[in-house]
């Protein structure tokens, strides 16, 4: 027998919309032949709406820190998610040994309980809209009145064969805290440790960056091979700069191999698709990002990519109850790329339009901006800055992804203190 997990019931200084008290009193009365009188607990059990919050990602946690703001519009708040969040920003840094993995890491519990909400420690396996019911991977059901996704982005593993089994993925971004330990562990042994990177974009470039930096700071043997599908590295960024990029990867010790792409990963092979084979140890899969399965498979509505659509207002047009935030959503008219500023961004306006929501208020609309500020962590205290057409390295560069990096995480341990 599946199980369902039981709605909180409000507490008698709970704040209840007139036109419920209203719609309540009606039925009450109809019920008890004239009488007007209204029992409390039909009203304070329909009176509490039920939101939940799949993911633990950017946009989330900009929610929670806002949570209270649901719960005095009546809401019961709950988060399923698998874990703690991990923050993007700092992720290849931390692998490279410049940041302790506490220091990438925010831990949502308390957010949730000080709006009086409940954390649920799990993953969703399924979405049925028409229901209004989540399965999560306990097995137990979830019935929402809202519903806001923010699950993320997963590296698509199917396209190289072989990958899924042998090869590291880089999300959920505590594999990379994995991988440091294992890195370091054969440094430590003083034996020669053979890394390929698969993915000739920003992200397995800051990889490829950070793996160099942590095998000179442990003082370790490394042979390193970044592997990329174009005729030349991080094809976005100017020319210039991935051109500079790939020299700076190259003088470090790195080989750079371009045009040539992954045919299949073994335990100790990368097979390229030109017949070419690379001896590696440890072979980190960086080849682009998807949204889960979970969104498709739920019969909501898709891009070609697979992130659920929404309007500007964040909210899918087929199911009206649901939002989305972050890497897993697309709008129809513009596609943004995969970066956490957006979502950073749109964390107040899907704060706003959930409170909105449940009180049938206007909802607000997201408007993104047309040019972002990239910054790539190169591990050994400088970085690349890439802005439009514009762009500079050095230690300057770090040092400004850096502090905007610890200034956002330091809000969030000031809310966590408050909590």
């Amino acid at each position: 027998m599946v199980s369902t997990i039981p709605r909180r019931r409000a507490s008698p200084g709970s704040v209840i919309p007139p036109d419920l008290v209203v719609a309540i009193w009606e039925t009450e009365h109809s019920r008890t032949a004239g009488v007007a009188s209204i029992r409390y607990d039909a009203l304070v059990g329909a009176c509490v709406k039920r939101v939940v919050l799949v993911g633990a990602g950017h946009a989330h946690l900009g929610v929670l820190a806002g949570a209270e703001r649901l719960a005095r519009a009546g809401a019961e708040v709950v988060l399923v998610a698998p874990g703690i969040f991990w923050y993007s920003g700092l992720a290849t840094g931390m692998l490279g040994g410049g940041y302790a993995a506490a220091d990438d890491v925010v831990d949502p519990v308390r957010f949730v309980e000080r709006a009086g909400g409940r954390f649920v420690r799990t993953g969703v396996t399924a979405i049925t809209p028409g229901e209004r019911t989540l399965v999560l991977g306990t097995g137990e059901q979830l019935t929402y009145d809202l519903l806001s996704l923010d699950v993320g982005s997963e590296v698509p593993s199917d396209r190289v064969r072989g990958a899924a089994e042998y090869a590291v993925l880089p999300k959920p971004i505590e594999r990379l805290h994995e991988l440091r330990a294992r890195l370091e562990a054969g440094f430590a042994e003083r034996r020669v440790v053979r890394v390929t990177v698969v993915g000739g974009g920003p992200t397995g470039s800051e990889l490829a960056a950070a793996v160099l930096a942590l095998a000179k700071r442990a003082g370790g043997r490394l042979v390193l091979t970044l592997v990329g599908g174009a005729a030349r590295l991080v094809p976005r960024l100017p020319a210039a700069a991935g051109a500079w990029l790939a020299a700076n990867l190259r003088r470090r010790g790195a080989e750079v191999r371009l045009s040539a792409r992954a045919a299949a990963v073994e335990p100790a092979v990368v097979r390229l698709d030109d017949g070419a084979w690379i001896d590696s140890d440890v072979t980190i899969l960086a080849t682009g990002l998807r949204p889960p399965a979970l969104l498709a498979e739920a019969g909501l509505p898709c891009d070609a990519g697979g992130a659920m659509i929404v309007d500007r207002s964040l909210r899918c047009p087929t199911y009206p109850e649901i939002f989305g935030a972050g890497d897993c959503i697309a709008f129809a008219a513009r596609a943004l790329p995969r970066a956490g500023v957006y979502a950073v961004r749109q964390a107040p306006v899907l704060l706003q339009n959930l409170v909105a929501a449940l009180g049938g208020a206007p909802l607000a609309d997201f408007e993104p901006q047309r040019r972002h500020l990239l910054v790539l962590n190169l591990g050994d205290g400088t970085g690349l800055a890439v802005r439009g057409t514009q762009w500079w390295y050095g230690r300057s560069a770090f040092r400004v992804k850096d502090w905007i990096d610890r200034r956002w995480l330091a809000r969030y341990a000031r809310v966590a203190r408050r909590a």
